[in-house]
Parts: structure tokens; C-alpha cells; sequence
């Protein structure tokens, strides 16, 4: 799975000016992340439908948009879910460098862990080995 990360300006409308574009592309956003840098810039991390569609129209757009793989780990919404996973990754000894969540609606309602690490291939065995499962990309994608 792959999130898109937008090297963005910290000025009144530039934030708007990234949806409008994937508004006008017909791009879902189904997660999203923005921080302060300094210096008044900022990155935007989006978890979308269709990544590499949504990279080309913010590119074609002149915005700065990269693709970096991802996890995206299930967990249970109640007190302790976050932590218990976060405790899997690390026996893992996997580190996350960004993160941000996502709460599914529904009965049964899951949230989600959006995970970027030091190095995604190196990580994926070794998250395996602890037993855990990232969630497949047409659950978050919705293809």
C-alpha cells in the first residue's frame, strides 16, 4: 500500500488547493495527515483510492507529490487497541517514523494504524514474524 506525501507551503490556500485537485480528479481521500516543518513548510500525507492517479494529477497541478510504501495495521477501537499493536510492532523492532489513524464506521467498527517506517522491505518479514497483518490494500483502496 502506498500513501501520497505533499511537500506543501504553509499559506492560506494551499491546503485547499491540494483537494481541490483531487476533487476535480474524482481521487477519494480515506486518511489524512498534515505537519508543521519548519520554516513555514509542511508535509501533507494522504491515504487515497488511487495513489498513483491522484500523484500525477498533483503533479500535472505543479505541486511536489511522492509515493512511499506504507502499513496499514487493523486494530480494535476500545481503550488499549493502539497500544497493544504498538507493543507488536516494536517485539517486531520495526520503527515508525509517521503515523496517523482512521476509524472505520460500522457495528463492528475497526480503526486503523497508518504506518511509515525507516525501510518497508526490511520491516515486512519482520512484522510477519510477530503475527501481524497488514490490511490489504482493497479494504482501504475500495477497488
Amino acid at each position: 500500500m502506498v500513501h501520497v506525501s505533499i511537500f506543501l507551503e504553509n499559506k492560506m490556500g494551499h491546503f485547499g488547493r491540494v483537494t481541490r485537485v483531487l476533487r476535480d480528479s474524482g481521487i477519494n481521500i480515506r486518511a489524512i495527515s498534515l505537519t508543521h516543518t519548519a520554516n513555514g513548510w509542511g508535509v501533507l500525507h494522504l491515504l487515497v483510492d488511487n495513489p498513483e492517479q491522484a500523484q500525477t494529477a498533483l503533479k500535472n497541478a505543479g505541486l511536489s507529490a511522492a509515493l512511499r510504501r506504507i502499513f496499514v495495521f487493523e486494530m480494535e477501537d476500545r481503550p488499549g487497541g493502539l497500544d497493544e499493536l504498538l507493543l507488536k510492532i516494536g517485539q517486531a523492532g520495526v520503527n515508525i517514523i509517521n503515523a496517523y489513524g482512521q476509524l472505520a464506521r460500522g457495528d463492528n467498527a475497526q480503526a486503523y494504524l497508518i504506518a511509515d517506517v525507516d525501510d518497508y522491505d526490511a520491516a515486512l518479514p519482520l512484522i510477519k514474524a510477530q503475527g501481524l497483518n497488514p490490511v490489504e490494500d482493497n479494504i482501504i483502496y475500495k477497488n
